[in-house]
């Protein structure tokens, strides 16, 4: 593995670690650097985009929602691997965009039926974070996170000045090329919709809504906006048949997006 590689798998292992001394009122912020993580490594996206084909959320969701008893429901995450992937990292994301409310999720699932919430916060971490954690981790074949080695420093010093701007000025024209492309498949993708017969008026209001919010996005060059975003956006074109090409189009232009900044 690529030592930039490993850096992006170590920024990833320590953001979920992290999350388990933070406060509920700030795990907002703690769960968007983990989706941002993941989005940002070509390695843990390629391995989470390949969980989420076929996966049905609502679906594994509500399969996780076990009855303990009479009255209480606890969750279990699924045993399969890409399951599990897929289900955390949609929960993570519907929590970031405020799809899920991360309070009363843990509250339901998480307390033990007690009023703790600092308890239950802890509780959710360990038990859905981490084994989401380690298990994304083995499968891009990191097994135990270990510390990476400083790259040496370049002796000549105007040398690396050079390089940086060159560097700056590659990634500039591969991220306006990425906000055009994404910019023309939504469009395409809002107008497909628009006119899609078996789609119902709510749904398609909520794409339209997420695919202005992605326009804001990108004309702010915002792409944890963006990240975060376009997952919602994904479960949303799930069930729109007219617009799978599309939909395959936008995810195979993020993939490629984030393959080129590892380059």
């Amino acid at each position: 593995m690529e030592q930039q590689n490993e850096e992006k798998i170590m920024e990833f292992y320590d953001a979920c670690t992290e999350l388990q001394n933070a406060k509920l009122i700030l795990a907002d912020a703690k769960i968007g650097k983990i989706l941002k993580c993941v989005t940002s490594s070509g390695e843990l996206f390629a391995a989470v985009g390949q969980c989420l084909v076929n996966f049905n959320f609502e679906s594994e969701f509500r399969k996780a929602q076990v009855q303990k008893d009479s009255a209480s429901l606890y969750f279990a995450l699924p045993n399969d691997r890409s399951k599990l992937v897929a289900l955390v990292f949609s929960i993570l994301s519907a929590c970031d965009t405020h799809q899920l409310d991360l309070h009363s999720f843990i509250k339901d699932f998480f307390t033990n039926d007690s009023d703790d919430m600092s308890y239950g916060f802890l509780n959710f971490v360990h038990k859905v974070v981490f084994p989401f954690r380690d298990v994304l981790c083995a499968m891009v074949g990191v097994g135990e996170i270990g510390a990476v080695q400083e790259e040496t420093e370049c002796d000549d010093e105007e040398c690396e000045v050079c390089q940086d701007d060159e560097n700056e000025e590659n990634e500039y024209d591969v991220v306006g090329s990425f906000f055009a492309d994404v910019t023309t498949i939504l469009t395409r993708i809002k107008e497909v919709v628009k006119d899609d017969l078996k789609t119902k008026q709510d749904r398609k209001e909520e794409i339209f809504i997420t695919i202005d919010a992605l326009f804001q996005a990108i004309e702010f060059g915002s792409l944890k906006m963006m990240n975060a975003l376009v997952i919602s956006l994904y479960y949303l074109l799930k069930p729109v048949k007219s617009v799978r090409f599309y939909k395959t189009e936008l995810e195979e232009r993020f993939a490629k997006f984030y393959g080129q900044l590892e380059d």
